[in-house]
């Protein structure tokens, strides 16, 4: 355990460090209140997805355009445009989308800054309860995925197959939304850094494909 929080803290810190926010922002946010928990890592993702997609353009004249761009726009958005590019995961992609309903939800009306997590989850009806927890937990949709496939199933421990069932994180989502989210952003976040490697080796083979003359247009 004193392991994963190291490898955490490291992971995040050096996300923080690339996209300019100061060294622990994102383990305080546990201890702001829900609306500015909300609305600040919505900032932080909004931030993260950004970095990523100039660093795998690597053009400074793509900056304000991107910069511009909504970031869970159905369309031209920046979380469908890191999805074209095989940057980021439909399940990750689902957070950041739910997160940006959640935050477009709060931000316009100030009346909002009252905003509760357990309130808030109290008044959902049942689908709506278990649609808010899937959403919020990409790494246990991951597992469930995983544990129902016949290629993999019998790799996946039966501790980790507990805690992906729907009702597991549903619970967890009753008892702690407010960490239940911030658990679900650890791993889009975790999975955005590791996706600078992957563009790395995306923007090699595109290089090494027109090179040897074999360019099938992609990107």
């Amino acid at each position: 355990m004193i392991e994963s929080f190291e490898l955490l803290a490291k992971n995040i810190a050096e996300l923080e460090a690339k996209v300019g926010a100061r060294k622990g922002f994102f383990a305080r946010l546990l201890e702001e209140d829900d609306w500015s928990f909300v609305i600040k890592l919505h900032a932080l993702f909004e931030a993260a997805c950004t970095h990523l997609l100039l660093y795998h353009f690597d053009e400074p004249n793509l900056s304000s355009v991107i910069g511009r761009l909504e970031l869970s726009g159905r369309s031209t958005g920046k979380v469908e445009m890191l999805g074209k590019l095989e940057l980021l995961g439909k399940e990750k992609r689902r957070f950041i989308s739910s997160l940006s309903e959640l935050r477009n939800s709060l931000v316009h009306d100030v009346r909002n800054a009252e905003f509760a997590f357990e309130a808030f989850v109290g008044s959902l009806e049942p689908k709506q309860l278990r649609l808010f927890a899937v959403s919020f937990s990409p790494y246990e949709s991951t597992i469930r995925k995983f544990a129902e496939s016949p290629i993999f199933e019998k790799n996946v421990a039966p501790q980790l197959i507990k805690q992906a069932q729907v009702e597991s994180v549903i619970d967890r989502a009753k008892a702690a939304p407010k960490t239940h989210l911030w658990l679900g952003a650890y791993d889009v976040l975790s999975s955005i850094l590791e996706m600078y490697g992957y563009s790395d080796y995306r923007k090699w083979a595109r290089s090494d494909d027109i090179f040897s003359g074999e360019d099938d247009g992609e990107f």
